[in-house]
């Protein structure tokens, strides 16, 4: 087996793993280096179909490589902008239901949890069932306050029904 043949076929596994693995595109760099030089090879080599196939190495390789490129481009673009949270800072601004009557503590389940909870300042009891946001997390317990009561709106307060 030519040696070309060997390396277009390690730099093909290499861009097969990058689409399993999270390795950043290191993988699929040194694949495209290998089909490049896999190309190079042929093109080299005595073979009488080894022309043809090392133009197809180099062609595949440049191909991988635009579609690498817009692809990355696309996912940095998509998840740049996104904040960075995770756990506790998650939680912060999420709604939660009150599982018991919380005055000034009680219990909040979120996210197939039971949390403590306890009410923010200043703020009137929670009855059982009652929707609660999360102003923060204090170790194991919520900081909560009920969330705002959707009262019906004037009409002159709401467009669509003062257009009539």
């Amino acid at each position: 087996m030519e040696a070309f043949v060997i390396i277009a076929l390690i730099g093909i596994g290499l861009l097969a793993a990058e689409l399993l693995l999270p390795t950043g595109g290191i993988l699929a760099a040194v694949g495209i280096v290998g089909l490049v030089v896999g190309g190079i090879l042929a093109l080299g080599s005595s073979e009488s179909a080894a022309e043809y196939i090392g133009g197809a190495l180099i062609t595949l390789a440049i191909l991988c490589a635009g579609s690498f490129y817009y692809v990355t481009r696309k996912v940095i673009r998509t998840t740049g902008d996104l904040p960075k949270r995770a756990g506790v800072e998650e939680m912060v601004g999420g709604e939660a239901e009150a599982r018991s009557t919380i005055d000034p503590t009680g219990k909040a389940f979120m996210r197939g949890t039971l949390w403590s909870a306890r009410l923010a300042d200043g703020v009137s009891p929670v009855r059982f069932g009652d929707r609660v946001t999360v102003e923060a997390v204090d170790g194991l317990t919520l900081v909560v306050r009920p969330v705002a009561a959707r009262a019906a709106q004037s009409p002159a307060t709401n467009p669509q029904q003062g257009a009539s």
